[in-house]
């Protein structure tokens, strides 16, 4: 394992200073520390005895190097701490209740409670996810009507006092106008390429969904936008939510991300390096019934909550799509690229499938049963 430090020293050795760090008892040897795993950025290590899981940063992600920036990692640090006690007001015991952090360039390093073992979502029955959607979409509903900790929109920075704010100094209105300018962007260049499509349909839909946006009525919310399911646990105690992505942001832009991922995106994305240990072509119902639950608990029984989520994931996959686009039309991909979306006929056959996908979306809300 490639750690993010300027030390030369052993798995153990450096897990042993994180842990003298934290007042904790050193190990004695490596059979005392039970590796959980690996996401894109750390390593994770259980300490049973202490029910704490710590995280040490790669050095490799993505297979690039990744370099040591103080600033950053503290923010990304500070964020998970604040959205943990935040999320914890919602709905209790939804994320680790402790969660400490340490940034230096020879030890970097986080500490939580360990909330326990999950099932993974395709061993769920579809009433299972069914309801686990459920008791997210009432979380999601709840994050909203909680006032923001923080000024600002966008991912969080640490301004110059070391506070923590969104990185746009901008007001709701005027983030929202200008994001929907791009969505119409978006929208004229895919009807502007060459590919073959039902474009008068795609058009008359996304015009109509797009102009029909809400600007006013919705709220910056301190919320998550990494739900993906390796990033829950689905326990007998309910779901449990780590290693989020806080940001500010109108809180039905994050659910329909919510519903997008589980309806659109992890689908069709199990065949990229980034995604295909989750297998998630083998969980489409899970995945499907997870977003229906949590539809209807989040719009709970709002036709206007119901159409401006609609509208969101609609936003959702026009921009996924047009993302696509761009990937063709690029000459060549990146390493990253080509780990975050697979190879070019990987990416065109998706483009063209998004493609179908955005023809055949309702103007219309879908009944919620």
């Amino acid at each position: 394992m490639k750690f993010l430090t300027t030390q030369a020293v052993s798995e153990l050795d450096l897990i042993n200073q994180a842990l003298t760090n934290e007042g904790l008892q050193p190990k004695t040897n490596q059979s005392e520390i039970l590796f959980l795993g690996e996401g894109a950025w750390h390593f994770a290590f259980l300490l049973e005895e202490e029910k704490l899981v710590l995280r040490i940063p790669k050095s490799i992600a993505y297979e690039k190097e990744i370099r040591f920036h103080q600033n950053e990692l503290t923010a990304e640090y500070a964020a998970t701490k604040a959205f943990y006690t935040h999320a914890n007001r919602a709905k209790e015991g939804v994320c680790p209740e402790f969660f400490t952090f340490f940034v230096q360039e020879e030890l970097t390093y986080t500490l939580e409670s360990y909330l326990g073992k999950s099932s993974e979502i395709g061993d769920l029955s579809t009433n299972e996810s069914l309801s686990y959607g459920v008791d997210m979409g009432d979380f999601f509903l709840a994050l909203e009507t909680m006032e923001s900790p923080f000024k600002g929109i966008g991912y969080l920075k640490c301004d110059d006092n070391g506070q923590l704010k969104g990185d746009l100094d901008m007001n709701q209105k005027e983030f929202l106008y200008e994001e929907t300018k791009e969505y119409g962007e978006e929208l004229s260049r895919l009807l502007a390429s060459d590919y073959e499509f039902d474009k008068n349909r795609v058009e008359a839909v996304g015009r109509e969904l797009i102009s029909a946006r809400s600007l006013d009525g919705e709220r910056i919310t301190f919320t998550n936008q990494d739900t993906s399911p390796e990033n829950l646990i689905f326990s007998k105690r309910g779901f449990k939510m780590i290693d989020p992505y806080p940001l500010l942001s109108p809180g039905v832009s994050l659910a329909a991300n919510h519903v997008f991922n589980y309806s659109f995106l992890f689908p069709m994305f199990y065949n990229t390096i980034r995604y295909q240990k989750g297998n998630y072509h083998h969980s489409i119902p899970q995945l499907r019934a997870n977003a229906k639950g949590f539809v209807k608990a989040y719009t709970a029984h709002s036709r206007e909550k119901q159409m401006n989520l609609h509208i969101e994931v609609y936003l959702k996959l026009l921009t996924m799509t047009h993302e696509h686009a761009e990937l063709l039309s690029a000459t060549t991909l990146s390493r990253e690229q080509v780990i975050r979306y697979g190879t070019k006929a990987q990416i065109e056959e998706r483009f063209i499938h998004f493609l179908k996908k955005l023809a055949q979306y309702p103007v219309e809300i879908p009944s919620v049963c």
